[in-house]
């Protein structure tokens, strides 16, 4: 997602894990999984001629109403149709004295009944089959009638913990009686319920004991808890299960060709897992996907998620407008109804227009989600998003005192969800905020909490699982599309066979055919045999290249973690010095050490936006200069006093001038902050870095300061800023001038390195 720096890393923290974190649950149903296709409802309905007055034939009734039930969309003639296929199979069980029968009918009834909307009457009907299930111990009857009752309510709040009940009952029920199926459905959907509550560690226990019944009972759709334990890791940050077990539920979906609404949330959730991976065009892939899905099936709520999803990567991906139109449509075609989604809409647009600094366009959107943080349970698993989007609007308003009290709650609730991801992002602002009431002690322990959770999350080795399972799906599917060559190529050969044995037929009468069709042949087998051989160097060749370009992404990557290393490195003697600065009495002193400060957070910069970028050779200048004069206004406190105006052009520029260009206009912005403007005077300062030849760069700072004093010989000073300016010039192979023209001039003329275009134009070749 774009990270904006408001304050200093203000918007690093923010993560939307609410807009993302919305379940699609797909319900396993306790009966009826005879009955999936309409195949299979059609030969149901022939058997039924064929059965008498038996129990059997109770049982295929209360299955083939399921099975219409279930259909997708709310059709009246598929639950008319499921409604009297109910009343058949109770008046048939009736009939006979089938209880068991008579049991599972009155809980269809009530399935019916609330699909209709008719939940009174549903939840009369589920309390007559309990009541009827308990008083003749019909267990595994009685433990479908509590799950069926728990769809009755929804996942939010006191409806949430009544739906968990009774699934709890029901669970119990099914493994006194030895109902494996059934067990690990529960479990399943157990695990669901209780990720939506907020325990995902909790969750997942269930899920796991849920995946060891079904392999115990070797049941094969094992895709819809592959894909709970998917979104459950999601929760718990471990994005390395959680893509693991969403590879295994698209896998197992492909291998039973599952083309139900199942797919939509495997989908969804395979681009979630993606989106924390910062995978952003293959979850964006994933999720077009899954609406496409969700659109064939009609599927409101499943829209709703999806589009909301979509419209979060496109903004991560700095297509506001995109992002913004997309939340629209959801919002005309998918009103939203439920307490999370009316939520999740206004947190995304409250944190887009943050991004582009529209903060008035934000400010409506502020006030639902106050709103929302009022009315909610203060444990309501939802708090911590929206204690998150207050914080960002308080250290906006540079109210960092009230910012405490959120912080605090914030932590409280990330430990009690043990949401790492959330944490570690909640000490990173922590660490903005105490930075800001001049706490260095606080601010640099909580950097230091940040740093050790993120890197917990994101350390090698789990990016070298994560490839390595993704490396592991893929050579599946490539090795089934290699079998499946091969079955092409068996048939083909058949034909080829039985063409030959036709053709030798015709020969044996005529034998100067069979030499001119010998001859033909011989010809066709040399040919082959060269293509044979061809085939074999065309895969050598690909081999090498297949070596050389992962030769290439090693080279990247390792100079990419220098980079990161450097970064770090000097992110930590600054911190060193700040630290030391706080037991120096000697002004002199303290301002060295913070000049030393300056001068190692300008190469900071340099090496942060190196590996954070896929371009490892150049830098954006014109987003450097910003950055670099964005933090001496903050770090002097002087954007009241000093107006600073940028004009910048896109040059990029190595590293080898990059870093004394980054140095000579650090030294020359502290010169003018110190000197240029004596007795808190207001002043204007304008930086220029342009294009003035065929690559010729000229740098200037220009003030209306006091300028230079009279007799100013640059060349002959002990200053250290002017030393170290003239020395990083030389470095440049330029030319430093400066003079006076309504207050000081500085200007650097240099000529921009050439090799960089060259080798650039080398490495796309040697890709292509």
């Amino acid at each position: 997602m774009p990270i904006r720096n408001n304050t200093t890393g203000l918007c690093s923290i923010k993560i939307r894990i609410l807009s993302l974190i919305f379940l699609l649950i797909i319900p396993v149903f306790a009966k009826g999984q005879g009955i999936r296709t309409q195949a299979e409802a059609e030969a149901g309905s022939k058997n039924l001629r064929r059965l008498g007055q038996t129990e059997k034939k109770v049982d295929l009734l209360i299955d083939m109403g399921t099975y219409y039930l279930n259909l997708p969309g709310e059709i009246k003639a598929d639950l008319s149709l499921a409604s009297n296929l109910e009343q058949q199979a109770y008046g048939l069980a009736s009939k006979i004295e089938y209880p068991k029968g008579m049991a599972r009918s009155m809980v269809l009834k009530g399935n019916i009944l609330r699909e209709s909307g008719n939940k009174a009457a549903a939840t009369s009907t589920y309390q007559q089959a309990i009541a009827y299930a308990g008083k003749l111990n019909l267990k595994d009857e009685l433990a479908e009638a509590y799950a069926a009752t728990g769809n009755l309510f929804g996942n939010e709040g006191k409806d949430l913990e009544k739906k968990i009940s009774y699934n709890e009952k029901s669970l119990a029920l099914y493994r006194q009686t030895g109902n494996k199926l059934e067990e690990g459905n529960s479990l399943k959907n157990l695990g669901d319920y209780y990720n939506i509550k907020g325990q995902p560690a909790y969750a997942i226990k269930l899920m796991d004991s849920s995946l060891a019944v079904y392999k115990a009972i070797g049941f094969k759709e094992l895709q819809g808890v592959y894909n709970n334990m998917c979104i459950t890791n999601t929760s718990l940050g471990n994005f390395s299960e959680a893509l693991k077990y969403g590879l295994l539920a698209e896998k197992t979906a492909d291998q039973l060709a599952d083309t139900s609404l199942q797919r939509s949330s495997i989908n969804n959730h395979l681009g979630l897992t993606y989106y924390y991976l910062r995978n952003d065009q293959k979850a964006l892939g994933y999720w077009l996907k899954a609406r496409k899905i969700a659109e064939r099936y009609k599927d409101a709520g499943y829209m709703q998620t999806i589009i909301a999803n979509i419209a979060t990567i496109l903004v991560r991906m700095k297509k506001f407008e995109e992002g913004i139109a997309a939340l629209k449509e959801l919002i005309r075609k998918y009103p939203p109804t439920d307490t999370q989604m009316k939520l999740r809409i206004p947190y995304i647009l409250f944190n887009t227009y943050y991004d582009i600094e529209q903060y008035a366009k934000a400010e409506p959107y502020f006030k639902v989600l106050l709103q929302f943080h009022h009315d909610l349970p203060k444990d309501d698993p939802n708090q911590i998003y929206l204690y998150r989007s207050i914080i960002r609007n308080l250290i906006h308003n540079k109210q960092f005192l009230a910012a405490d009290g959120y912080l605090k709650e914030h932590e409280k609730q990330s430990i009690q969800q043990k949401n790492l991801l959330a944490l570690s992002q909640l000490h990173r602002l922590w660490f903005d905020v105490d930075s800001a009431l001049n706490k260095p002690w606080s601010a640099v322990a909580h950097y230091k909490t940040y740093k050790r959770l993120t890197d917990s999350i994101w350390n090698n080795e789990k990016n070298k699982q994560i490839s390595g399972l993704e490396i592991e799906f893929q050579t599946e599917q490539k090795d089934k599309d290699i079998a499946l060559l091969s079955q092409k190529n068996q048939l083909q050969q058949v034909r080829i066979g039985n063409e030959e044995r036709v053709r030798y037929i015709f020969i044996a009468g005529l034998l100067v055919a069979v030499l001119f069709v010998g001859l033909i042949y011989n010809r066709y087998r040399l040919k082959k045999r060269s293509n044979h051989i061809l085939e074999q160097k065309q895969g050598e060749i690909n081999m090498q290249n297949a070596l050389l370009r992962k030769i290439l992404d090693e080279k990247e990557w390792l100079l990419r973690e220098i980079h990161h290393r450097v970064k770090n490195n000097l992110q930590i003697v600054i911190s060193l010095l700040n630290t030391q600065s706080a037991y120096l009495d000697n002004e002199d002193a303290l301002v060295a050490i913070r000049n030393s400060q300056n001068r190692m957070h300008a190469m900071s910069l340099i090496h942060q936006k190196l590996y954070q970028s896929d371009n490892l050779a150049e830098i954006d200048m014109k987003w450097y200069i910003k950055e670099l004069v964005d933090y001496m206004i903050e770090c002097f406190g002087t954007d009241k006093k000093i107006q600073f105006t940028l004009e910048t052009e896109a040059i990029k520029l190595d590293v080898a001038q990059a870093v004394p260009l980054g140095l000579i206009l650090n030294e020359a912005i502290s010169n003018v902050i110190k000197y240029a403007f004596p007795n808190n005077e207001k002043g204007k300062v304008h930086i220029s870095f342009l294009f003035i030849g065929e690559e010729l760069c000229e740098l200037k700072i220009a003030d209306n300061g006091v300028g230079l004093p009279k007799g100013f010989d640059p060349e002959n000073t002990e200053s250290l800023g002017m030393s170290l300016m003239t020395g990083l010039t030389e470095q440049l192979n330029g030319d430093i001038k400066m003079w006076n023209d309504k207050g000081l001039v500085l200007d650097v003329i240099f000529k921009r390195h050439n090799e960089l275009i060259t080798e650039n134009a080398e490495i796309l070749i040697n890709k292509n």
